[in-house]
């Protein structure tokens, strides 16, 4: 996948504790939708279906394949130990000291039980979450908001360039939070001893302080990219049937359109570079040749979907 830098992030407990979840969140463009054609229609459709579904089952299941048994037992007294921490929190609101040390000793223990499991694991993931931000621009209209951010932000005018810049994107984006294990019982220690002297607040803090602090990584999924593939797959079971209808010629000659026009978008988009897109307008441009007089053969996409696969590789 794309990575974008990975970051601590402050985040409120009560997102995360306890939770390995799944939320997709739409954001629409603020720009006029342009027309799509039947084709475009259908690979959009197609593509969200696609993203949202197995894209996101996808990364789940490879954070978890990634992981040992023991590592799979960790993220749970994980969790459990951030479970304990909020009790402990809300203890403290009651000035309940001993409910709070008590709740504190259970996160200690799982935490604990977690590095005795997993001594190498410094980060727990406890959150996966996505987000789908999508656009009906196409790349003429793209190109031009492009110009016009270059423009505004030459001019130094960042915040006017900032909504253009902000809606050239088709992606899924997943994001990872992980909680450090390196530092996380280190606050807990410090905090007991002040609960214990009656520094209520000043433990509260620490503890606020180290549950807040996630270190979070955003994978990027790049939309273009997954619809070309879905309409190069429909084009590919046309191109295997024998004899096609005038109709069927009609709708493999679109899905071939339709899969240059979102690889188009993606490099527009800057989902890759210019090299990165050469050959796999080549080869539809090949292929659109060979199916013209009603040619039918699984072999065209052969190097085609190897491509596409480096690409993904590359780019997911």
């Amino acid at each position: 996948m794309l990575k974008r830098n990975k970051n601590i992030f402050a985040i409120p407990a009560i997102v995360v504790a306890g939770m390995m979840v799944s939320q997709v969140a739409w954001a629409d463009s603020a720009k006029k939708p342009v027309k799509q054609d039947e084709a475009q229609t259908a690979a959009t459709m197609v593509g969200k279906k696609i993203t949202t579904q197995n894209e996101l089952a996808n990364a789940l299941n490879y954070v978890k394949s990634q992981m040992s048994a023991g590592q799979k037992r960790a993220i749970k007294d994980a969790v459990g130990a951030l479970r304990s921490t909020e009790n402990a929190i809300i203890a403290l609101d009651k000035k309940d000291k001993v409910k709070a040390i008590s709740n504190l000793e259970k996160a200690l223990g799982k935490l604990g039980v977690v590095l005795s499991l997993a001594p190498d694991l410094k980060l727990a993931p406890i959150s996966v979450t996505s987000t789908v931000v999508d656009t009906d621009l196409n790349v003429k209209s793209v190109n031009k908001i492009r110009l016009e951010a270059i423009d505004l932000l030459n001019k130094g005018r960042l915040q006017d360039a900032r909504p253009l810049v902000a809606s050239l994107a088709s992606e899924i984006v997943i994001r990872v939070s992980d909680l450090p294990l390196g530092t996380y019982p280190d606050a807990i220690k410090k905090a007991v001893p002040l609960i214990e002297k009656g520094k209520l607040k000043e433990a509260k803090a620490i503890l606020v302080a180290a549950l807040n602090l996630l270190v979070v990584e955003d994978h990027v999924v790049p939309l273009p990219v997954v619809r070309a593939q879905a309409l190069l797959a429909e084009a590919e079971v046309l191109t295997k049937t024998d004899k096609r209808t005038k109709k069927q010629g009609g709708d493999l000659k679109d899905l071939l359109s339709g899969a240059r026009k979102q690889l188009e978008l993606a490099e527009a988009l800057g989902y890759g570079q210019k090299s990165d897109f050469t050959s796999l307008y080549k080869q539809i441009a090949e292929i659109s040749k060979k199916t013209e007089d009603g040619k039918s053969s699984s072999g065209f996409y052969d190097a085609i979907k190897k491509d596409l696969k480096s690409l993904r590789k590359k780019l997911f």
